[in-house]
């Protein structure tokens, strides 16, 4: 197995999916040699890293949402810090699981499952699977209502969404009875009347 052929079968951030590998690019057996020669660093099981790439959130976030299981993606305050809200991150990966079905376990993971029969629409920020603003910082209300306002504020002068559209929801989902309302409720009502941040560019490029 040479170094360059790993290096251009690694997903942007430099995970490392065994699956996409194996047999596409090496054998198995070639897989884990370069594991015990130090070359590869594993993440998860079925994801490493080259021991030369650093670990960064973004690979942190990569590879917990390559090796979740198929239809997971990034949620809460991780699904929040992708969209660029700086004060989200959090060591600790929140993944949000395809209901129905047991996610299983990762290393500094965190599974939450969606409230309703489907599973939300996923978009793709820095090329990692997530959810849309929206509901990121809904799931910061349910989730981490300590955090909320700060979270919000951000996203908001991210131009993700305006107050408006925050009041659509949080009618909607008060009737639903959905976790977190109350927390958004008293959040939206602690911003000063009539005061729409001005829409900025965000920081990462979505796709």
């Amino acid at each position: 197995m040479q170094l360059r052929a790993l290096q251009n079968s690694s997903l942007p951030h430099g995970a490392l999916v065994r699956d996409r590998v194996v047999p596409n690019h090496t054998s198995l057996a070639s897989w884990y040699r370069a594991h015990t020669n130090g070359w590869l660093v594993r993440v998860h099981p079925g994801v490493s890293r080259l021991a030369i790439t650093p670990v960064t959130p973004l690979l942190r976030v990569e590879a917990a949402v390559a090796a979740a299981m198929p239809g997971s993606m990034a949620a809460g305050l991780t699904a929040a810090w992708l969209w660029g809200s700086g004060s989200a991150w959090t060591d600790t990966i929140e993944l949000l699981a395809p209901p129905l079905r047991h996610p299983g376990r990762l290393d500094g993971v965190v599974y939450h499952r969606s409230a309703s029969a489907s599973a939300p629409e996923a978009h793709h920020v820095a090329g990692i699977r997530t959810c849309c603003p929206l509901r990121a910082t809904l799931d910061v209300a349910a989730w981490h209502p300590e955090r909320l306002e700060c979270v919000m504020d951000e996203l908001l002068l991210l131009g993700h969404f305006d107050l408006d559209l925050l009041g659509e929801v949080l009618w909607r989902e008060r009737r639903r009875g959905r976790p977190g309302v109350r927390a958004l409720e008293v959040a939206l009502r602690r911003r000063p009347t009539g005061r729409t941040p001005r829409p900025t560019p965000g920081p990462l490029v979505t796709s």
